[in-house]
């Protein structure tokens, strides 16, 4: 079993923006793992990055906040909504989706990680990842209880199911494996 951080890749795939520079971090610290599906409207504002850029189905945006757009959702539909909320938004014309993460892992094993804190005892940075193998279980997309304005970790299923559709533009750091 493998621990992945899911990622966009903005190098080689373009990104977007949020437009509104004024309320962008109180935009982004919603994504804090509560639903929000009951009260979002969709109507944010969001820009594609300028350049010269290909664009991917995972058009990147902030590290706990994964866009998809509606190829990327079809196929991963299924793996996606136990594990979080699809909120639409239109980003110059196009059609995409947020993906609030709502599903929570207590798989960190905070003994055997090396990590950084901040001085009221809450995590900085995690240099080496270590989790509970029984924990993992079952888990595909997920945040951390510890962390929840931080990555989106996935496992071998999702990793798989993206190769195997040949969606573009996904990056997987591999941060754990049980092997």
């Amino acid at each position: 079993m493998n621990v992945f951080i899911l990622d966009a890749d903005v190098n080689k795939y373009r990104g977007i923006y949020y437009a509104d520079d004024e309320t962008v971090v109180e935009f982004n610290q919603r994504f804090d793992g509560r639903p929000m599906k009951l009260t979002w409207t969709g109507k944010e504002e969001f820009h594609y990055v300028t350049g010269r850029l290909r664009e991917g189905d995972t058009p990147g945006l902030s590290s706990h906040i994964p866009v998809f757009n509606a190829k990327a959702v079809e196929v991963l539909k299924d793996l996606l909504e136990p594990n979080g909320e699809l909120l639409p938004i239109a980003c110059d014309g196009v059609g995409l989706f947020l993906f609030n993460v709502t599903r929570f892992s207590d798989a960190l094993d905070e003994a055997n990680c090396d990590l950084v804190r901040f001085d009221d005892g809450r995590i900085m940075i995690i240099d080496r990842y270590s989790f509970i193998k029984a924990e993992l279980v079952g888990e595909i997309a997920f945040k951390l209880r510890q962390e929840p304005l931080s990555w989106v970790y996935v496992t071998d299923p999702f990793v798989e199911r993206v190769r195997v559709a040949k969606l573009k533009g996904f990056e997987f750091r591999l941060v754990w494996s049980s092997q």
